[in-house]
C-alpha cells in the first residue's frame, strides 16, 4: 500500500517548514506498533487501519516524526450514537476525525510543547496548544504523554476531537473567534449544543 497524496503533501510541507524534533527514550517500536498493541487504543487503531494509514504510521527512520493525540477507547465509547453511526458509515467524516489527531513534523515530547505553539494536523487543520499543569489542546486534556517510538510519539487524550474554523464554533466570543483561526472541541455524550448538531447535517 502506498502513502496517499494527502500524507505525502504533509510530509513535503513539513520538510519545507524545517520542524525541529525532540526524541526522548525512543525504542524500536513504531507509533503504529504502540497504538495497535495497546488494548486501550484499539478503536483508534481500527479506524486508522480502515483508512489505510497503518503503513505510514509503521514507517521506520522518518526524518520528520509523527506526533499523535490518540483518543482512548473510553473517548469513543462516550460519543453520541448518531456520531458513532456517522463515523461508521461516512468515510469522509471518519478520515477528517482520525487525521485531525495526527501531526507530522513537531517536537515529539509533551515537554517541548507550550502555550502559543500551533501544530498542523494531517487533515490540514491547525491546533493551538495551551500548556498549564497538564498539556491541553484547546479543551482536550492529554492524559498520558510521551509514549515514544522509533518514528514519533503518542499522547493519549480523554476525548475525540473535532477541529473546525473558529468562526463556526458557537462556544466562542467574537474576540476569541478573531484571535484563533481554528479550534478543537471534545465530542462527548451530549448532543445538546449547536456544534454537535451541525456535525450530523
Amino acid at each position: 500500500m502506498k502513502m496517499s497524496n494527502n500524507i505525502l503533501s504533509v510530509v513535503g510541507a513539513s520538510l519545507v517548514a524545517g520542524f525541529l524534533t525532540t526524541h526522548v527514550n525512543a525504542d524500536e517500536a513504531t507509533v503504529w506498533t504502540k497504538i495497535q498493541s495497546n488494548p486501550d487504543t484499539a478503536v483508534f487503531a481500527g479506524y486508522a487501519n480502515e483508512l489505510g494509514l497503518a503503513e505510514a504510521l509503521n514507517t521506520q527512520n522518518l526524518i520528520i516524526p509523527w506526533t499523535l493525540f490518540v483518543p482512548n477507547n473510553g473517548a469513543f465509547a462516550k460519543l453520541p450514537p448518531q456520531i458513532k453511526s456517522k463515523l461508521a458509515n461516512d468515510d469522509q467524516f471518519k478520515r477528517k476525525i482520525i487525521t485531525s489527531h495526527m501531526v507530522l513534523g513537531a517536537s515529539v515530547s509533551a515537554d517541548g510543547m507550550g502555550a502559543g505553539d500551533a501544530l498542523t494536523t494531517l487533515s490540514g487543520d491547525s491546533l493551538d496548544l495551551i500548556k498549564k499543569d497538564n498539556l491541553y489542546i484547546k479543551d482536550v486534556v492529554v492524559t498520558t504523554k510521551d509514549l515514544v517510538g522509533s518514528n514519533g510519539v503518542v499522547h493519549l487524550v480523554e476525548c475525540v476531537m473535532f477541529v473546525q474554523p473558529s468562526v463556526d464554533d458557537d462556544r466562542l466570543t467574537a474576540s476569541q473567534k478573531a484571535q484563533f483561526e481554528q479550534t478543537a472541541c471534545c465530542l462527548a455524550e451530549s448532543l445538546g449544543d449547536l456544534h454537535h448538531q451541525a456535525l450530523l447535517k
